[in-house]
């Protein structure tokens, strides 16, 4: 490994190379002339974070009014994007939320929660029940099953939407050093914060921009500080379909109550096809037991495990036709805070080190928004939307002083 002990003098260091930092690198590079730096342990969208992978689900279909509004200015982003670097970052086709009704709030939101709030934002979207679903799609819903359909729901392609924000930032300025994991972090009385990666070079910057998902905490041990959260090892991988209904599976999200005797979360989602020549589609489980949910990075279970494969395979064959057999499994980091809610703020007491954290599933949908906001907050300028609910202070983000 390549050992160097220079010292590399920028205005912003950004640290993380998934969705939110090398948005806002991208957004630093075309709102401010500041010299900006970003680093990556790894490789920009590599397959230990929760950036990787080729596509994520886009929606304004929210039982949140805060997530549905924060989803409609992050299209006007993703389209701005779209039309300054001629690229298709968006790939329409709808989303189907179905399964039971209750009043229960998930992860995902729920079924009543999103319909309200498409009917108060005037959002588009069809009320099908079970029969109605059964002759529309390969399926096989129970008979009490309902669902609703967001028609200009869609698709995000990540991994594309990651190379974007990396090569535009890199033409603007924006230096990028992978393989530069942080092996200390200070910060000076004259409030320079000095970070040292594991190649020995020394970085000195004034403000850093802190987008590291399962290892926030890592870093922010540097500071004395730890926020409550936990990541949750989640399983998604690819089956292979009958050709017959490759064109017809609609991307979708099933709500089921858990049922804690046998330990299934019941919430399932998946992706239509989208490559003329594969018949694949991108399925997933959005719960986690308990036993798959760990404080550190190190600790995260990255085999798939046999009961949840087991538990995706039996609701596939149940719920869906044409389902032949699994191509592959995988496990990725969702960093969950409790209310399920991220955090972007700046840090107390250090305003010059802001952090994003919290991604739990849904954030990278909003990427553009995240790397605008970060980048807003990097130059003092007034958030585009509130940012309030997103507090590092609120009381679901625990945020904790350590004691040594």
């Amino acid at each position: 490994m390549e050992q160097s002990h220079e010292r590399i003098k920028t205005d912003v260091l950004v640290i993380g190379g998934g969705m939110a930092g090398t948005a806002a690198a991208y957004y630093l590079s075309q709102q401010s002339s500041l010299k900006t730096i970003l680093l990556e342990q790894f490789k920009v969208g590599h397959n230990r974070s929760s950036s990787y992978g080729e596509e994520r689900m886009y929606r304004r279909m929210y039982s949140s009014e805060y997530l549905s509004d924060f989803q409609e200015k992050s299209l006007q982003e993703w389209r701005k994007i779209e039309a300054q670097h001629h690229c298709q970052l968006l790939r329409e086709h709808g989303l189907l939320f179905y399964g039971e009704a209750w009043d229960e709030e998930t992860i995902e939101g729920s079924i009543p929660g999103a319909k309200k709030v498409m009917e108060k934002n005037n959002i588009p979207f069809e009320e099908v029940n079970a029969t109605a679903m059964s002759q529309r799609w390969p399926m096989n819903p129970r008979s009490d099953f309902i669902g609703l359909f967001e028609t200009t729901a869609g698709m995000v392609w990540a991994a594309k939407a990651l190379q974007v924000f990396k090569t535009e930032a890199k033409n603007n300025g924006v230096s990028i050093y992978e393989d530069a994991g942080v092996e200390s972090l200070q910060v000076e009385d004259s409030g320079k914060i000095m970070i040292q990666t594991k190649t020995k070079r020394w970085f000195e910057a004034s403000t850093i921009i802190l987008a590291v998902g399962g290892w926030t905490n890592e870093l922010l041990a540097y500071l004395n500080l730890k926020l409550e959260l936990e990541i949750w090892s989640m399983l998604w991988g690819y089956y292979q379909v009958n050709p017959q209904y490759r064109d017809d599976y609609p991307q979708w999200f099933c709500f089921q109550k858990a049922n804690p005797k046998i330990g299934d979360g019941g919430l399932y989602y998946g992706f239509p096809c989208h490559h003329p020549q594969q018949h694949l589609i991108k399925v997933g489980i959005d719960w986690c037991p308990p036993e798959n949910r760990t404080q550190t990075m190190k600790d995260l279970k990255r085999e798939p495990d046999e009961k949840l494969a087991h538990f995706l395979d039996q609701f596939l064959r149940s719920n869906w036709k044409g389902i032949e057999q699994c191509i592959s499994l995988h496990c990725c980091p969702y960093t969950m805070t409790k209310d399920t809610l991220f955090i972007l703020d700046k840090l107390p007491h250090f305003p010059n080190i802001i952090l994003f954290t919290g991604g739990s599933s849904q954030a990278f949908k909003f990427a553009p928004l995240m790397g605008k906001l970060l980048s807003e907050l990097t130059l003092n300028k007034a958030p585009s939307v509130d940012i309030v609910p997103l507090s590092i202070v609120r009381k679901a983000a625990g945020l904790k002083t350590l004691n040594h």
